[in-house]
């Protein structure tokens, strides 16, 4: 009885361990995406003002081979869909299917138009990093 609580006691230890091994390389991988966000904000946030219209940010993308999409309702509408880019993905939750981490650029319409429709005349208001997810129950 005493010969086998030394060998439990190991086995407890290891996989406690681990467990904490495994928890901090996960954390540390979590923050190193985290870093990789925030610089693609800092740097799309330098080289696009709020101000510019939907032609000239939309231009810019298409001048550099960045892919962009067009969502609704991104953040507080303002009757102009945003221009989505993606910068990563992250693990989804067990509900869904994808789990996407964009920079959104927010526009205002300035002349009116359907909610649906895209003016080259809308005004970029913000840039800011939007998580999406996708593919949900």
């Amino acid at each position: 009885m005493k010969r086998g609580f030394p060998m439990i006691a190991v086995v407890v230890i290891s996989l406690g361990l681990a467990a904490t091994i495994w928890a901090y390389r996960r954390a540390n991988a979590k923050a190193k995406r985290e870093a990789g966000y925030q610089a693609a904000l800092q740097e799309y946030s330098n080289e696009i003002k709020p101000g510019l219209t939907r032609n000239e940010v939309e231009s810019y993308f298409r001048t550099r081979g960045v892919r962009f999409t067009q969502m609704c309702c991104v953040g507080q509408a303002r009757g102009a869909w945003a221009d989505l880019v993606k910068v990563g993905e992250e693990s989804a939750p067990w509900y869904c299917s994808e789990y996407y981490v964009n920079i959104a650029f927010e526009f205002r319409a300035t002349e009116p138009h359907r909610l649906w429709e895209s003016r080259d005349s809308d005004v970029l208001e913000s840039v800011r990093i939007f998580r999406q997810l996708g593919g949900c129950l």
